[in-house]
């Protein structure tokens, strides 16, 4: 029932067609009602499978082909698929309405239906296909740019909310306890972790207003980053980072930091369980790895950095960020984009 509610407006689309068809291509319709039925039924019958038919077989070209990115293919492989489809469908109802209503045999049936009636089919199934595909059309348009806001308005919230915690407060007083301790013992390391720090920050203002930043300035950023994190935890952490890089290439910023951090503030940092971290390329993604040992005593905070860069990474591109995470380590994969995007 509930499928009759639904194409309500098909069937009588369908309905309409049907009459229409049998008045213009059935002259002997009006010599008797048997002969309007015949034509009726059998016309109507041609329209529900070329208008259902190419219907299920447009959303399925727009699920594997998306108008949007990729129109003139998609047009192009309707058509070729709206000739075949209404080519076989019409010759498999003009043999079986023949059979059942003129007991006629399928080799004369098929040759009836070359000479005078394959015309019909492409005649009534490419008004169906204009119909049906300009409906397709604009309704993925339309769902497109209804993405399209809501992607723009998680955006900005989550631009705002990377803004607010670009570096973790803890890390900016933990670094200020382990810069007074190196004054007293080692004025050489004090120095150049004072200059690391600074050029963390000046990347932190630079970066704060730009989605995308290019990958060895990413890179750049997150060596002295974790410059800091293993003067503070010594030989209690160990980051290894093998990363290539090309001019063309970039990443959302401060995405390999905030990674790095969540590995340090959610795993054990300890001589006991040791925490190593890798960052490394793989094909057109940077990988980053950390072993697990989760914190028996979790730290508070939001757990949105990560859903931050898959948002983020979801407006600007269709490429994914991949999350895995087995009995001994944790692993995300970030996508490389290219320049050509922008």
């Amino acid at each position: 029932m509930n499928w009759f509610k639904e194409n309500r407006n098909t069937l009588l689309w369908a309905t309409f067609g049907a009459i229409v068809t049998n008045i213009i291509f059935n002259p002997s319709c009006f010599e008797s009602f048997k002969h309007f039925a015949i034509g009726f039924i059998w016309s109507w019958v041609v329209w529900i499978t070329l208008w259902f038919g190419n219907a299920y077989l447009g959303d399925w070209l727009s699920e594997k082909i998306s108008w949007i990115e990729k129109p003139l293919q998609r047009a192009v492989a309707g058509i070729i698929g709206l000739i075949v489809y209404s080519i076989l469908a019409f010759s498999i109802v003009h043999v079986i309405m023949n059979g059942l209503i003129f007991n006629a045999p399928i080799v004369d049936s098929l040759k009836w239906l070359g000479i005078h009636s394959l015309k019909y089919a492409l005649i009534i199934s490419g008004t169906i296909a204009m119909v049906v595909h300009a409906i397709a059309f604009f309704m993925n348009w339309k769902e497109s740019k209804i993405e399209a806001e809501k992607l723009r308005a998680e955006m900005m919230t989550y631009k705002y909310e990377a803004l607010r915690n670009q570096i973790n407060p803890h890390f900016l007083f933990n670094s200020f306890n382990v810069l007074s301790e190196l004054v007293y013992e080692d004025q050489g390391l004090a120095v150049k972790f004072i200059k690391q720090l600074s050029d963390i920050y000046r990347y932190v203002l630079d970066s704060k207003d730009r989605e995308l930043v290019s990958l060895q300035e990413e890179v750049d950023f997150i060596k002295k980053f974790g410059f800091l994190l293993q003067t503070r935890f010594e030989n209690n952490l160990k980051i290894n980072i093998e990363i290539k890089t090309a001019n063309d290439e970039l990443i959302v910023p401060m995405s390999l930091q905030l990674l790095l951090e969540n590995a340090v503030k959610h795993n054990e940092v300890s001589s006991q369980f040791p925490l190593l971290v890798e960052i490394k390329r793989i094909g057109d993604s940077i990988q980053v790895k950390n072993s697990l040992k989760k914190k028996s005593i979790r730290e508070s905070g939001s757990k949105t950095g990560l859903q931050n860069i898959i948002k983020r990474y979801k407006y600007l591109s269709n490429k994914q960020v991949l999350v895995k995470e087995k009995n001994d380590e944790f692993i995300v994969e970030i996508p490389i984009l290219k320049s050509d995007i922008l």
